[in-house]
């Protein structure tokens, strides 16, 4: 039997179940279909950061974009529990970027003034540490000698990435949504009344469709002759023996969860859908752990992973309309968990036909338009 819903989202990672869930408390009919990863999902790759500070100088409504999204996660990590019965595990840690040297210390304050001067009357909840202040918000780790200080933000936090995800798809399911796993899209047609989609199991329709299928856009929209430029990201993490609870506020590459491991990595990786663990960047970044905490070699590693992540050609995200497609849109994010709360929030209006909230209106295709 054919399935039809109002609106289909091809994809099922946090950002397809974020979407998908906003649509669902509103009403709405959504479907959310989700195909076999061929690789690990980038959430696997990621430390669950909500992470605003330091970032994007140049452009102030990507900023704002941010912190908004983070103000919500208290309200939501409280709303996914009760829709869903999954606790995603935020802690309003707040967050840190470790300096290493006097250098990088100067060129982290310099930065982080340019974003307050950007900001203006606004302000930026962002500030320096000089290592004794450091050294008091941390008081049970021993930083390493050449640690000078760091920044912080008090408006970052943490989440389990893996959590949030199945608690957006259990909580979209509980509101009346459907997740159709394991799925792969084959085909895509225009119908008069909205779009025909073929699976390998079977046909869908829906009057609005939603590509939010990570680096699987790239294929799905050639079905529409539309480019989106995004390329794969590989992340490489490894995993410690867990440690007491001695890191309350997660250090940018150096993360406590809440199970008592640490999770440590930084790097980013533009290398095609190469997923091979490369020893020469392990050993780079427990080089750069260790110097920030020396304590860290005397634990064991107990696993290694790596996986891809979306990383739009500018960084920022996508969010628009097919061109010629009034009713299908892309959505592609890098910072798909510090991003939930808020696309939970804006992007189900925008898809069911209301303009886009001013602070993402420029996150268009139309923006990588050869000038």
């Amino acid at each position: 039997m054919r399935q039809n819903f109002d609106v289909l989202i091809v994809g099922g990672g946090v950002t397809g179940a974020a979407v998908g869930y906003g649509l669902a408390k509103k009403g709405i009919s959504v479907g959310v279909v989700d195909a076999t990863p061929s690789v690990d999902r980038a959430s696997r790759s990621n430390m669950g950061l909500i992470w605003c500070q330091s970032k994007a100088l140049g452009n102030r409504n990507y900023v704002e974009w941010c912190f908004s999204s983070s103000k919500l996660f208290k309200s939501l990590a409280s709303e996914l529990k009760k829709t869903s019965g999954i606790d995603i595990e935020y802690t309003e840690s707040g967050g840190l970027i470790p300096c290493l040297g006097e250098e990088e210390f100067t060129k982290r304050s310099d930065y982080l003034d340019a974003l307050r001067k950007e900001a203006g009357e606004k302000g930026y909840p962002g500030t320096m540490l000089t290592r004794d202040e450091l050294q008091a918000k941390l008081p049970n780790i021993t930083f390493g000698t050449n640690v000078t200080g760091a920044t912080w933000c008090a408006e970052d936090g943490l989440v389990e990435p893996l959590k949030l995800m199945f608690a957006l798809r259990h909580g979209m399911e509980h509101l009346g949504g459907t997740l159709i796993p394991n799925t792969n899209v084959i085909d895509i047609a225009k119908t008069e009344s909205g779009y025909l989609i073929t699976t390998d199991d079977g046909e869908i329709e829906c009057t609005r469709l939603v590509l939010a299928a990570g680096l699987g856009n790239r294929q799905l929209a050639g079905k529409f002759n539309v480019t989106v430029p995004v390329v794969p990201n590989k992340g490489q993490v490894f995993l410690t023996e867990r440690v007491p609870d001695i890191l309350p506020s997660p250090l940018l590459g150096i993360t406590r969860t809440r199970g008592g491991t640490i999770m440590i990595g930084f790097e980013h990786e533009y290398v095609g859908t190469d997923t091979s663990l490369h020893t020469e960047k392990f050993c780079h970044v427990a080089k750069w752990a260790t110097d920030i905490w020396p304590a860290l070699a005397d634990l064991r590693i107990i696993r290694t992973w790596s996986c891809l992540r979306v990383w739009p050609k500018d960084g920022f995200p996508i969010y628009d309309k097919i061109p010629g497609h009034e009713n299908a849109f892309i959505l592609n994010a890098h910072s798909a968990v510090t991003l939930a709360a808020v696309h939970i929030a804006e992007l189900p209006d925008f898809i069911m036909g209301k303009e886009i909230c001013k602070t993402a209106a420029d996150f268009t295709l139309s923006r990588f338009d050869e000038k």
